[in-house]
């Protein structure tokens, strides 16, 4: 009966399905792309640019893939769940798993960096401290509208049941 409703489902959201699917390709290539890119650097200035674009990638992808969710669960599922409230303290613990990170990656840089290219080294830094700076703009925005719609189908749900 379960696989019936993913059958009827998916049969509605068919274009949303195949946009997901052509973003995770996208995603998916983007990383296959960086880590041959790291592998055929030839210098450590190459691998380390190539090693910052992945990391950055990476984070990039988690903090979407949040913001996706709580857009669905809010504004498409329209149900409140406490995944919704959730999700918003999730993010904000990637924020900080991402900068505790960044500490150690920006040290790792550093150390495999040529002499020649440490000119290079603050648009390296720019690129593993600045990762999540979309999401924290984005955040400063559009959280409080989420939990003000959330909040609002919560007590939607409360007046009906």
């Amino acid at each position: 009966m379960e696989s019936l409703n993913i059958l009827q489902t998916a049969k509605k959201n068919l274009w949303s399905i195949i946009a997901l699917i052509v973003v995770l390709a996208l995603v998916g290539y983007s990383y296959v792309d960086e880590i041959q890119d790291m592998r055929s650097a030839q210098t450590g200035y190459d691998y380390c640019y190539h090693l910052v674009n992945l990391y950055e990638l990476i984070f990039r992808t988690i903090f979407a893939a949040i913001y996706f969710i709580m857009c669905w669960l809010t504004y498409v599922n329209k149900q409140y769940t406490k995944w919704s409230i959730w999700l918003y303290y999730l993010s904000a613990v990637v924020l900080l798993i991402h900068f505790f990170i960044s500490g150690f990656m920006f040290e790792y840089v550093y150390a495999h960096v040529e002499a020649d290219h440490m000119d290079s080294l603050s648009s390296l830094a720019r690129y593993i401290f600045g990762a999540p700076a979309y999401f924290v703009i984005l955040s400063l925005f559009f959280v409080p509208k989420f939990i003000k719609d959330t909040i609002k189908l919560k007590n939607e749900q409360e007046l009906t049941i």
